[in-house]
């Protein structure tokens, strides 16, 4: 699955706004971001295999720790106006102008971290998206509270870049690179901090802020740091800017199907469930196999049963029921009674009747069916004489205001 990553530029959105964008495929190992640069109306158009994502400058979030209230997540309309409280003597703005994100999983954290930007510059920018035709399903920070120590980024070039730094307690904060020689001392980090953090910079800036720090930077593509905001959790379109939640979700759950296609890390668990899926396949073929295997073997051993008893027999197509047939001529030649003859059923009518219960004051026989008229019996006499009729190879069933009783085809094909 495709990703549509659009950065906002700082300043406001008009007709003649740049903003850069690349498409990336994150699952792939070899996943790598081609920067460009264009206008709204000349952004790529994104199809239902695309997620457009938004992501958020560094330089136009603050970061806060909160601690919440107890039970405010059962209260989610009173959130904002929480927030709002709880960092307004942070915040050099007024508030109800800036939009607020809480972390994910915010519920579970005893001091969750807070992303704020303006609400207009922010708004202004998703319009002109939409205006083009590109829904925006997820807004992420470029730079996030990292789940590292400490993770240093040198972004741009020498006289405009900045270093960045990503701490899990201490949020994220930055510095321009210009001056080099007091930016060590500047940064607010130890010399020991320094040397172990993660140092990653940009072409335009790993000689400068190697000689800066005293120490290597390893070198990371422009715009390369923007996979590591895609594969974070972080959503910042809450509150008023949830809008199109059906639709991300729909987004989410397809990246979660193309990770699990694509990724090499769910490559075992595809083979895992390939495997599985041919086991199953072998399994019932080889079920299928031994079934019709049986069911051959039982075809000739019905077919053998039939010529031993009855060597006339030429074609064999069905043995169970030739057989029947041959059976009842041998017992009309040798005038001996069958389970559907009149005898017989009255017979087993007569034995099978519950005791005290009259008998049918009509009936009428007809090519082994017996229906029965007049016959007067409560629900509980009609099943005891059903299921004693069935004991004997009988079927007794309604017809109209009488019954019908007839031979079950179990008992027709018994030779």
């Amino acid at each position: 699955m495709r990703t549509l990553i659009i950065q906002l530029p700082p300043g406001p959105a008009g007709p003649a706004t740049v903003y850069p964008h690349a498409l990336v495929q994150p699952e792939r190992e070899t996943a790598s971001v081609r920067l460009q640069w264009s206008a709204s109306t000349l952004l790529p158009s994104a199809d239902r295999q695309t997620e457009v994502l938004v992501l958020l400058p560094a330089a136009c979030l603050s970061w806060h720790r909160v601690e919440l209230p107890p039970g405010l997540h059962k209260q989610a309309s009173r959130l904002q106006a929480a927030l709002q409280g709880l960092l307004e003597d942070r915040l050099l703005d007024d508030p109800a102008q800036l939009h607020m994100a809480l972390q994910t999983g915010w519920k579970d954290l005893p001091q969750p971290w807070v992303g704020v930007c303006q609400r207009q510059w922010l708004r202004e920018h998703l319009q002109a998206l939409e205006q083009v035709g590109l829904q925006v399903h997820r807004i992420v920070p470029e730079i996030a509270p990292g789940k590292a120590p400490l993770q240093l980024l040198a972004l741009g070039d020498a006289p405009s870049g900045w270093l960045w730094a990503a701490h899990p307690e201490r949020g994220v904060w930055g510095m321009p690179l210009e001056p080099m020689r007091t930016l060590a001392e500047r940064f607010g980090l130890s010399p020991q901090a320094l040397q172990s953090a993660q140092l990653l910079a940009e072409s335009a800036v790993v000689g400068p802020i190697t000689e800066a720090l005293g120490r290597p930077a390893q070198l990371m593509p422009p715009g390369q740091h923007w996979l590591q905001a895609v594969a974070s959790d972080w959503d910042l379109a809450q509150f008023d800017f949830r809008a199109n939640a059906q639709a991300r979700y729909l987004k989410q759950g397809q990246k979660g199907l193309s990770a699990l296609w694509n990724s090499p890390a769910w490559r075992p668990t595809r083979w895992a469930l390939g495997l599985l899926l041919l086991s199953q396949v072998l399994g019932l073929n080889a079920w299928a196999w031994k079934t019709r295997v049986n069911w051959q073997a039982e075809e000739q051993s019905w077919a053998r049963m039939l010529k031993d008893s009855f060597p006339q027999t030429q074609l064999v197509v069905d043995a169970p029921v030739q057989m029947a047939r041959e059976v009842e001529r041998l017992q009309q030649n040798s005038g001996q009674l069958g389970p559907a003859d009149l005898e017989v059923m009255l017979a087993a009518l007569g034995q099978a009747l519950p005791a005290g219960t009259a008998a049918p004051r009509q009936w009428a026989y007809q090519n082994g069916q017996l229906r029965l008229q007049g016959f007067q019996a409560g629900a509980s006499e009609s099943s005891a004489l059903k299921t004693a009729l069935q004991a004997r190879g009988y079927l007794l069933t309604p017809e109209g205001e009488g019954w019908l009783m007839s031979v079950t085809p179990a008992k027709e094909s018994t030779p």
